[in-house]
């Protein structure tokens, strides 16, 4: 099976998306995080302190949570407009295909192969097919593209009868 598509920057920031909320679980840190710092707040005032008192700490302990993870975020986001971010994706189009061997994939930078062998997941979102490899890289394929979904769902078939022997 051949794809063609034309990929966009914004199906990479899916594909981001996608890993940093599926693979990082990263927002549970900030959430364990917060509930870490409530407690110890809530526990740190004095016995005789009213429940008004430990509420507005409370408040005010979410708000400054809130306000630092805010200013990370823009600091963030400052620095990689300034520098560039560390990941150039190969924006236009590509051209995958798609055999009982592996995938081959074939853009303007070059042509990349892996076998069936080297790849490690098959996720299926609402809109995009997001193929990992075991060596780290992943391939995005958006469903627009697609005319028929069975040549995927095989290969995530095989992928995971592949990963369990």
């Amino acid at each position: 099976m051949t794809i063609n598509c034309n990929l966009t920057e914004s199906d990479y920031r899916a594909m981001r998306r996608y890993l940093f909320f599926r693979y990082r679980k990263f927002h549970w840190f900030f959430i364990l995080a917060w509930i870490w710092v409530a407690v110890v707040n809530w526990r740190s005032y004095r016995p005789d302190a009213t429940m008004i008192q430990k509420v507005f700490g409370l408040v005010a302990v979410t708000v400054i949570w809130i306000a630092t993870i805010f200013i990370s975020w823009v600091v963030w986001k400052i620095l990689i407009y300034m520098t560039g971010s560390r990941f150039r994706a190969s924006i236009g189009p590509h051209v995958y295909d798609i055999s009982e061997d592996g995938l081959v994939e074939s853009n303007t930078d070059g042509r990349k192969e892996i076998k069936v062998s080297g790849l490690k997941h098959v996720a299926e979102t609402g809109a995009y097919f997001f193929i990992f490899a075991k060596t780290g890289m992943g391939y995005v394929i958006p469903k627009k593209d697609l005319t028929s979904f069975d040549e995927l769902h095989a290969l995530q078939s095989k992928v995971v009868s592949n990963l369990k022997t």
